[in-house]
């Protein structure tokens, strides 16, 4: 029996039909290698590489702010709050400081919006411990779990707020976001990233992106400032309220236990205990439901004992304003922000009338 001879030319053909969805997906993984020759003529390229190489390989970086630390070292202060808008929108420092013990205690803020405990940590390290400045308290604002959340506000960018916290290396927090970051997509993600020098490419376009119609627009820079401004408020104004990020959201299983040791708690303790800080841990209430606390589940309420048992042990303060039937929902604004910091700073000054004398 014999078998049909397959002409030569059918797998060339096959080859040939084939050839521009090669030609496509070889222009697809090349095209954005191009992303590097335009950051190495632009002499971006290989600046100011991370330090926190495990989350982003390089990117041009903002510098790190010293004035936080001589704020610090004139103010003095007697207390030091660290945290976001969480904390932003419910103290008032000179308030605070009129109705202390004495009625003239200094009180400062060590504040950053949409910031998240990396940030917290970095500035109670790198601002307040640098400057040899001894408050009474360092009071820690956050929501929930988000003490124990280390990735909490790192992605999507949010994290170049640490760039004005961070020295050329921190290799603590850096280890603990690499111990996040063990699964296979963080590991494609970084090679893409290191491959096509993403960052460093983002940190030069992105700005231009943003402001390109007020860059043309406006050739004076007063003018082009205060475009901008409008727009901004204007965006707070009508849209800002009705972000549900701003409400945030809670852990569907949150095991203090099980993140205390990838968080940064056990650093900030650390440095608390080696330079003589004692600390305060605050966690705020969300949103009420009409004039009720909002719903507490077992695992959260479990998690939030847990952690003031940790505290405690510690050496640490923890209050909880949960519950507290004063912080009723007129008081809040959009989410959980408040709209009367005057309000909940008396509030706060009751409530832990021990550390504040």
């Amino acid at each position: 029996m014999t078998h049909p001879v397959i002409p030569a030319a059918v797998p060339r053909r096959r080859l040939l039909s084939a050839l521009p969805f090669i030609v496509m997906l070889v222009a697809l993984a090349a095209a954005p290698l191009s992303v590097r020759a335009v950051n190495r003529f632009l002499t971006v390229s290989g600046q100011n590489r991370s330090y926190i190489p495990s989350f982003e390989y390089r990117r041009v970086r903002r510098g790190f702010r010293t004035a936080p630390i001589e704020q610090l070292t004139y103010g003095n202060p007697q207390w030091v709050f660290i945290g976001d808008s969480m904390l932003g929108t419910r103290i008032k420092p000179t308030l605070l400081a009129e109705i202390s013990g004495t009625g003239d205690r200094n009180v400062q803020f060590l504040f950053q919006p949409a910031s998240g405990p990396a940030w917290w940590y970095l500035t109670f390290k790198n601002h307040l411990v640098a400057s040899g400045v001894k408050p009474r308290v360092t009071f820690f604002f956050f929501r929930d779990t988000n003490m124990t959340d280390t990735m909490f506000r790192l992605r999507n960018n949010l994290g170049e707020a640490l760039d004005e916290a961070a020295h050329e290396q921190e290799p603590e927090l850096d280890a603990l976001i690499a111990a996040h970051n063990r699964g296979a997509w963080a590991r494609v993600d970084a090679t893409l990233n290191r491959l096509y020098d993403v960052d460093t490419a983002y940190a030069w376009l992105h700005p231009s992106i943003q402001r390109w119609y007020a860059l043309r627009k406006y050739r004076d820079p007063e003018a082009r400032l205060n475009f901008e401004n409008v727009i901004e408020t204007n965006f707070n104004e009508n849209f800002r309220r009705d972000l549900a990020a701003d409400i945030g959201t809670i852990e569907d299983d949150p095991d203090f236990g099980r993140d205390l040791p990838l968080s940064v708690l056990p650093l900030i303790m650390d440095l608390s205990k080696r330079h003589g800080l004692p600390v305060c841990f605050v966690r705020v209430q969300r949103r009420p439901d009409g004039n009720r606390p909002p719903p507490q589940p077992p695992a959260l309420a479990k998690y939030v004992a847990d952690f003031k048992a940790w505290a405690q042990a510690q050496g640490a303060y923890f209050h909880d304003d949960t519950g507290d039937p004063e912080l009723t929902l007129d008081l809040y604004e959009d989410g959980d922000h408040f709209l009367d910091a005057a309000a909940y700073t008396k509030i706060f000054r009751r409530r832990l009338d021990p550390l504040l004398r």
